[in-house]
């Protein structure tokens, strides 16, 4: 007796299988997230009842006969109806699945054909006892051993407790409340879980919102990159910026300190994603706010960054940062680093790295000292300034686009204007990179000296490129 017990358990739960299938497939259709959310219209009332009543009569079709009756997993269905939509939905669904089995006969054929009716009334029950809240899995298994119990017992009460029905009832107990327990904790698990997906995905939503606003926020604290700007005599400038997620830490800016003086700056905030951008927000702030503080000294404005940067900086964030003031009557850049990537003079006969003043990134000690170098550009000549992004683009074979690479292509189009030179940059990125994600902020920025005043004759000039450029 034991053994059968245990095949039929078996052999229930395996039928019970293409059950859950079923039903998890119906939780991913549209309209089943209204019921999740509890919108309930005459659509979706119909809707459950045909569905669970249909379920109910499939526990009838692949129900295992034993002594003359049948285990079966038949209340399932309405139950499940009942739980989701009320006494309603769950009772007719039930009814669907008893109109079903009373024709089928034998001894126990009314009330196993009241038993679903009364399995979608107690889960309607059930439902509006929550009220709202989440029904949890031991209370859905609750609900089907009582459902099971009642069945027996309506069993015995309507067909007697005949020698035949006893054995019938005892025997089908126990496999009845396994696979209908098992079956009804499964779907609730599935419920469980969609409904944390439905959580994730709109806080997701709700992020990814944010962030779109927090990346327009951030671009309007940048120069717009296109067309290329004019407006202050002797060049001509474009910059561009790609964070790699929906904000970076990335940034880059140029405006006027006077008639004949622009500040440009390039920096690369140590991190990526919001907590960079925010560091990069306040760095941008206060870079226009030193700037415009006193003389035309890159030093001078890094070292005045760095302190206030420094103050209060618990998370120990920091800054590589190019500045530069470019005259626009000598044509003189006089520039200042601080642990940034040195940027390049492109010239007719190829791009040139600049040798910059060494010194450490922003934010990472206070009192740090920073010196001063100029270069005078000429008509022609493209001042370039990027982030590492660019040059530690990665392949899929995690190769990087490397400084060589750029002082190839900046060579090669060293006669564009700053836009069309940085779109060039951008698609030979893209060409190298192919599929791989973007790994980095890029950003990058172009000076071009278009000519404007001549320097006076006796203007002092200092040529600082690196060693090898000089030989």
């Amino acid at each position: 007796m034991e053994h059968k017990i245990i095949d039929l358990i078996i052999a229930l739960i395996r039928n019970l299988s293409v059950f859950m299938i079923l039903a998890y497939l119906l939780t991913r259709i549209p309209l089943f997230g209204d019921v999740l959310n509890r919108r309930f219209s005459l659509k979706n009332r119909i809707f459950l009842t045909l569905i669970f009543g249909i379920f109910s009569v499939y526990g009838t079709i692949t129900g295992i006969e034993i002594f003359g009756g049948m285990a079966n997993f038949r209340d399932l269905g309405p139950a499940i109806a009942g739980l989701l939509a009320g006494p309603l939905v769950g009772s007719v669904a039930g009814l669907i699945g008893g109109i079903y089995r009373y024709p089928l006969g034998g001894i126990t054929a009314l009330p196993c054909a009241l038993a679903p009716i009364l399995a979608g009334f107690l889960g309607g029950l059930l439902f509006l006892l929550k009220r709202g809240k989440e029904i949890r899995i031991w209370e859905a298994v609750l609900l089907m051993a009582v459902m099971e119990i009642a069945h027996i017992g309506i069993a015995l009460a309507i067909s007697g407790t005949g020698e035949e029905v006893v054995s019938l009832v005892s025997a089908a107990l126990i496999p009845m409340i396994v696979a209908n327990g098992v079956g009804i904790a499964v779907f609730i698990f599935m419920l469980d879980n969609l409904a944390q997906e439905r959580r994730t995905e709109a806080a997701k939503q709700r992020i990814d919102s944010e962030l779109n606003i927090a990346r327009e926020i951030q671009m309007t604290m940048v120069p717009k990159p296109a067309p290329s700007q004019g407006g202050h005599s002797g060049g001509e400038i474009h910059a561009v910026m790609k964070p790699a997620k929906e904000v970076g830490g990335d940034l880059y800016n140029f405006f006027p300190i006077d008639a004949d003086h622009l500040c440009i700056v390039i920096g690369d905030v140590a991190g990526k994603g919001v907590p960079a951008s925010m560091y990069m927000a306040i760095t941008q702030k206060l870079i226009r706010a030193e700037a415009r503080k006193g003389a035309i000294d890159p030093a001078r404005l890094l070292a005045r960054l760095n302190n206030e940067l420094c103050d209060g900086n618990d998370t120990m964030t920091f800054v590589t940062l190019f500045a530069g003031f470019f005259d626009r009557r000598t044509r003189e850049l006089v520039f200042s680093n601080a642990g940034h990537n040195p940027p390049y003079l492109v010239r007719p006969t190829g791009a040139t790295m600049l040798d910059v003043p060494p010194a450490m990134a922003v934010g990472v000690q206070e009192n740090i000292p920073y010196g001063n170098r100029s270069v005078q550009l000429q008509p022609g000549e493209t001042l370039f300034l990027y982030t590492d992004g660019i040059t530690e683009a990665m392949d899929k074979a995690e190769k990087l686009y490397s400084d060589d690479r750029l002082q190839t292509t900046l060579s090669r189009f060293h006669h564009l204007q700053p836009e069309a030179l940085c779109r060039e940059i951008l698609a030979d990125i893209a060409r190298f990179v192919g599929t791989n994600e973007q790994s980095d902020d890029i950003t990058m920025l172009a000076l071009r000296c278009t000519g404007g005043e001549m320097p006076d004759a006796g203007a002092k000039t200092v040529n600082l490129f690196s060693e090898k450029e000089r030989a």
